[in-house]
């Protein structure tokens, strides 16, 4: 019988190691911990420099426009909250350059390489 209940102790021990190492493996996985370019856009209020829901900016409102920040696969790149102010970034895409935008209105950190929202490049003179 100890046989038996020590095997039942063992395969729980299992059990929630491979669920905590899958749970760990998924961490980066989630919304916006990555994008495949690179800046992050992102809709902005030109007057108060404040992150606005990206359909203000889809919507062509006067006051919002699109900010880039950039994203390096070397450092980690923090994408304020809607609401919480934007720094750290330009109001025009780079020739050549790429920008993916989509990404968590929650705010997040991101670098270059993995998940992220849709994406479009830079022209020129822009």
């Amino acid at each position: 019988m100890s046989s038996d209940r020590h095997r039942r102790r063992a395969s729980r021990v299992v059990s929630i190691g491979v669920v905590a190492a899958l749970a760990a493996s998924l961490t980066g996985c989630g919304e916006g911990s990555g994008v495949d370019a690179d800046y992050a856009k992102i809709c902005r209020d030109n007057s108060t420099q404040k992150r606005l829901p990206d359909d203000d900016c889809n919507n062509h409102g006067g006051h919002a426009g699109w900010y880039y920040l950039p994203v390096s696969s070397s450092r980690t790149t923090k994408v304020p909250a809607v609401g919480d102010t934007v720094a750290g970034g330009r109001s025009s895409l780079p020739a050549g350059k790429t920008a993916q935008s989509g990404l968590s209105s929650r705010g997040s950190a991101v670098s270059k390489g993995g998940f992220g929202g849709s994406g479009e490049h830079g022209g020129f003179g822009g």
